[in-house]
């Protein structure tokens, strides 16, 4: 199992080899539905390399500018928190 960055198939489908996906979405300049890059959990058949570790991974969510809020409080979610919680489904 590893942490990857991928896109949908060119169907809309998810592809075979993801577990686990949809986070940290980051529109792209592919055409529909190919137009989103998204971070999942993926078995050993996935093309893509995976994050190295979770500080790869907090690497790339700050690279991108991610910024979370709790729906009921509306405070800021530090972004350690969420990038760890996606880490943790590597199980």
């Amino acid at each position: 199992m590893k942490l990857i960055k991928y896109t949908l198939n060119t169907n809309g489908t998810i592809p075979e080899y993801i577990t686990d996906g949809g986070y940290l979405a980051v529109a792209n300049a592919g055409a529909s539905p190919k137009d989103w890059d998204l971070v999942g959990v993926a078995n050993s058949d996935a093309p893509q390399t995976g994050f190295a570790n979770e500080a790869a991974l907090l690497a790339y969510a700050e690279e991108k500018n991610f910024v979370f809020t709790d729906p009921t409080t509306e405070e800021v979610i530090p972004l350690e928190t969420v990038v760890s919680s996606i880490w943790s489904k590597l199980g």
